[in-house]
């Protein structure tokens, strides 16, 4: 049940990049309205000192993470502020985390390389640093981050580290075969290190072709973590890659107010008929729009992607999937690079695609029925 409450104007037109100012036409008016959960969280406020900073702004960023609202990172900004140079571990961290979210990598990759060349025993900022170097494609310097945080992190943590890294260069049967070890044996911490465990191989399955395995591990880390976003749209791929959009569709229709579920929503409604497909297409583009309109980040992975499946905008997903390639190089950018070259029949990114898969040697189901199919 969502309750009214009544936001003044500057807050909602925070971030706005050159939009007009509007006024509403009474003090009455509602500008817009927040879940009893979202006005408990508050408004940021001036915190005392550093520490009292760095407790609100994670509240704000686990909010932000768990209800995917882009708000409450900003938030947890403005809560940090005045402590944005300070050299404690504590603070830098939580600043690269809220820069990485918002794919602000080269800030967060600067913050973190500024930490560990004075803490290298930072083992939680090598791990981060690891993630973003894998996530842009840059996987010696992903290599690189995880043994330097071998010092500091649990040996499970590394392990999972360089698997998450091998899994992409051409090792894929040797870190299936270690993680899986791994979760045989229940090494893995309970939370967060056993959900990334189960995470991950999850995403090998899905890699290596095995929707069944790939159900198995994603139960597995829902038990950690039962409402986590990112597995319940893990879970929600791997049920439209098998043409299950009733699953899906249950799943995801009580979570109409994300852009992520609406997506899917938009992809399994089509698919399937659905009489509410056209409402939950245009509720994405009005989220997409408004995003757009306060300056928000869009990630153009996820725009592309409806472009290509949804709207048959070939020639614009194929632009969005290569200037998100430019930010980000994991499995799903690839693949929706690979499948948008293919789409339009363009030479230069399915060479762009193919010569990455090479010189790394990765080994994807997915993309390995793309390139068999290329026109």
């Amino acid at each position: 049940m969502v309750t009214r409450f009544f936001v003044a104007l500057f807050s909602l037109l925070a971030g706005l990049a050159g939009a007009a100012p509007y006024t509403p036409a009474s003090d009455d008016q509602v500008l817009a309205e927040l879940t009893p959960a979202e006005q408990a969280l508050g408004q940021p406020d001036r915190a005392d000192n550093e520490a009292d900073a760095i407790r609100k702004a994670r509240t704000y960023v686990d909010y932000a993470r768990q209800q995917e609202d882009a708000r409450f990172l900003g938030y947890a900004l403005a809560t940090l502020s005045p402590w944005s140079d300070s050299s404690s571990p504590p603070t830098v961290l939580l600043m690269a985390e809220i820069e990485l979210r918002q794919h602000q990598f080269d800030n967060a990759r600067a913050r973190l390389q500024s930490l560990l060349s004075k803490r290298p025993e930072q083992g939680q900022g090598w791990l981060m640093l690891a993630n973003l170097e894998r996530v842009q494609g840059r996987f010696d310097d992903a290599t690189h981050a995880c043994r330097r945080g071998a010092g500091s992190l649990s040996p499970v943590t590394v392990v999972i580290c360089q698997g998450s890294i091998q899994a992409v260069t051409g090792k894929l049967p040797q870190a299936w075969q270690t993680l899986n070890r791994l979760a045989e044996q229940g090494l893995a911490a309970p939370g967060n290190e056993q959900r990334w465990l189960y995470t991950l191989l999850a995403e090998m399955a899905i890699q290596k072709g095995l929707p069944n395995q790939a159900q198995r591990h994603i139960d597995m880390a829902r038990l950690v973590a039962p409402d986590d976003p990112y597995l319940t749209y893990l879970q929600s791929d791997v049920w439209l890659k098998q043409g299950h959009n009733d699953k899906v569709i249950t799943r995801l229709q009580h979570w109409q107010e994300r852009e992520n579920a609406l997506l899917r929503l938009s992809i399994a409604g089509q698919r399937s008929g659905h009489p509410d497909a056209s409402q939950w297409q245009q509720a994405y583009q009005k989220r997409i729009a408004a995003a757009r309109q306060s300056g928000r980040d869009i990630h153009l992975r996820e725009q592309a992607r409806f472009q290509l499946e949804v709207t048959g905008q070939y020639l614009a997903a194929l632009a969005n999937a290569r200037a998100n390639w430019d930010q980000q190089r994991e499995l799903p950018d690839l693949r929706l690079l690979l499948a948008s070259a293919r789409t339009n029949s363009d030479p230069e990114s399915l060479q762009l695609a193919t010569d990455f898969i090479q010189r790394h040697e990765i080994h994807d189901a997915t993309l390995q029925q793309l390139q068999e199919n290329q026109p």
